[in-house]
């Protein structure tokens, strides 16, 4: 039997490391670890926090229907209740007020969060102007159908859907078609007029350029600079929880398509949510004919009721003009 030497082995592997070092990298890792315990458990709770308020948020935004109350007007006997049917199912409801003979037809299409009741006015005083008018809502708003708004991407399609009821009702199948939007209505005008070439002529009140770009600053200037990573995780989350392609709502990349029908673009000048340079570069980046009119408001598409009679007298004189010559496209 070999006596015990007092000598410490000598390793003959590089790679083995002594024990004294082991035990105070050991020791090390056991203070890193101790220290950032707590950090990492507010760390985890942010994270949870982000994602969870990220998602509610998305949630809300995409089922705008509850955020505002409407009380229901009283209507007259030149409005009759419609509804038709969207490409994918979803029922749409409307009024339209009829003309004895009109000179054209227009559509005109309410914002986010709003409905068809609060532009009544407006489309009574293009009724008085010879105009036909169809107003109606929105999926997710109002009375029609629809859990989610896609903020203009999918609204597009309603919007052409309401071309279709329009056109397949007596007597209007060969008459000019013209399409008015306020904010998401506009955006979703300039989209679907890009697609369907039955609108005559297009008004876009208040548009975003691209969703993103406006999304992500809006949110911003709510939470004073601090959006990210919040904005980019809604519109995920929102394009989960919608199943479209939110980032591709860009009216920007669709408004060139319309020449030569003629497009006017509006906003208020005032507008802090959806700044007046959007208004700028959809007109830059439409092709004649084009009009713009900028004015100073009360804020985001406020200029269809803060300047109500000059904002009706606006669109009959664009539509008739742009309509009394229109070639009517084959459907």
């Amino acid at each position: 039997m070999r006596p015990r030497s007092n000598t410490p082995a000598v390793p003959t592997d590089g790679n083995i490391i002594p024990s004294r070092t082991r035990d105070r990298r050991s020791g090390l890792l056991t203070g890193i670890r101790r220290s950032l315990g707590p950090v990492g458990l507010v760390g985890g709770g942010l994270a949870m926090l982000t994602l969870g308020g990220s998602a509610t948020f998305a949630h809300i935004i995409t089922r705008p229907r509850h955020l505002r109350a409407i009380a229901t007007r009283t209507i007259d006997e030149t409005v009759e209740e419609v509804a038709f049917r969207s490409a994918d199912g979803i029922t749409l409801r409307g009024w339209y007020l009829a003309h004895a003979a009109p000179r054209d037809v227009l559509i005109i299409c309410h914002g986010y969060a709003m409905n068809r009741h609060e532009l009544l006015d407006l489309a009574h005083a293009l009724r008085a102007n010879g105009h036909a008018v169809l107003l109606f809502d929105f999926r997710a708003h109002g009375t029609s159908e629809g859990k989610r708004s896609t903020i203009g991407y999918r609204e597009a399609g309603d919007i052409i859907a309401a071309v279709g009821y329009l056109r397949s009702r007596p007597g209007l199948a060969r008459v000019p078609l013209g399409v008015a939007g306020i904010s998401m209505g506009a955006a979703a005008t300039l989209l679907a007029a890009a697609r369907e070439p039955q609108i005559g002529a297009v008004v876009a009140d208040s548009s975003f350029t691209a969703l993103t770009d406006t999304a992500l600053g809006s949110l911003r200037e709510l939470v004073h600079g601090a959006a990210i990573p919040f904005g980019p995780l809604i519109l995920r989350f929102g394009e989960l929880l919608t199943r479209a392609r939110l980032a591709a709502n860009r009216p920007i990349d669709a408004i060139a398509a319309l020449a030569p029908r003629p497009v006017l673009i509006i906003h208020d000048s005032e507008d802090t949510f959806i700044p007046v340079r959007n208004a700028f570069a959809l007109y830059e980046a439409a092709s004649a004919p084009k009009e713009i009119w900028v004015h100073p408001g009360r804020g985001h598409a406020s200029l269809w009721w803060c300047c109500a009679t000059e904002y009706a007298v606006r669109l009959d004189r664009f539509f008739t003009a742009a309509l009394g010559t229109a070639t009517v496209a084959a459907a």
